[in-house]
Order: structure tokens, then sequence, then C-alpha cells
């Protein structure tokens, strides 16, 4: 997140009979994600030497490929996940404008029109994720900054409390 969003991502496949089949993510599905999508996006946009790779601990997210696959891209030091060398903190939403600010937002946004079925929710969520404006995400960004800020007092603790 900076400027723009890369996503969102549904990981489905194609069934000859029932349409689009919704399937869990996994390790593999996440790293073909990260390596076919994800990486090459940043590389066209000129953005991949300077980003910080941050995401959470589930499982799928940490697997030993995906580790190095993210190593490779990013370098030990710009990756902040759960087995690595800056370890992301179990339930700490507080430090993602993904989880501070974006899936609020989106629910706001995309319920106003209360779909009714999945594939027109997934219309909705793409539809909100590409009308979303650049200064929406730097205020986001700008955000995290301020977070970051209160978390030397609090030494490191949540500080969801301390923000509005």
């Amino acid at each position: 997140m900076g400027s723009s969003i890369i996503g969102p991502f549904f990981f489905e496949t194609q069934c000859p009979i029932n349409g689009w089949i919704t399937e869990t993510v996994n390790a593999q599905r996440y790293l073909t994600l990260l390596r076919e999508t994800v990486v090459p996006c940043l590389i066209q946009r000129g953005q991949i030497s300077n980003v910080t790779f941050m995401q959470d601990g589930a499982t799928s997210h940490t697997a030993n490929p995906v580790n190095a696959f993210l190593i490779q891209m990013f370098g030990e030091d710009r990756i902040v996940s759960r087995h690595c060398r800056y370890p992301w903190s179990p339930r700490s939403p507080d430090l993602t404008p993904a989880d501070f600010w974006l899936w609020g937002y989106l629910k706001s946004r995309v319920y106003l029109s209360g779909p009714s079925s999945l594939s027109k929710l997934k219309d909705v969520i793409r539809r909100e994720v590409s009308s979303i404006h650049p200064n929406m995400l730097h205020s986001a960004v700008a955000e995290l900054v301020t977070r970051l800020e209160c978390l030397l007092p609090c030494g490191g603790g949540h500080v969801k409390h301390i923000l509005v």
C-alpha cells in the first residue's frame, strides 16, 4: 500500500459444471500468487527495491518455500513475518493499514449494496478496491507513522486504545 493496492485476490478454480469454485489458501497457492502476480507487479512499478513486505503469521504465509522466496526477492531486512528476522507480532492489527483502515472501509462500502451472491460480492469488492483514491492510501500510510510513534512510550505494546 502506498499510492495503489495490488489486488484483491480470490483463490479460485474454474469448474466446467459449477463455474468458479473458491479454494482454500495453502502455501503453494500463496507462493504462486507472490511469484506470478505480486512480485512482478512490484518490479513493473519499480517498487521492488523499496518495499518492506509485511504479512501475518498464517501457516500458508510462513511455509519454508514461501519464506525462501520472500528472502530471495526482498532480503532478510525487508520482511516482517513469523519465522523471519523481524517477526510479525501475533494479534497486532494496530500496525498494518490493511487492518486498521482498509478492511473496515471496504466492509462499510461493500455492504451498502447488499450483494446477493458470492460472485456479486466479489464484483463489489473489486469495484470498491479500484475506486480507492491514492490520497486515501497516503493518509492510511501517514497514520502508520503516527501509530509507530505511539509504540515508543508504550514499549511496543498495543496502541489501539490510544488512537481514535
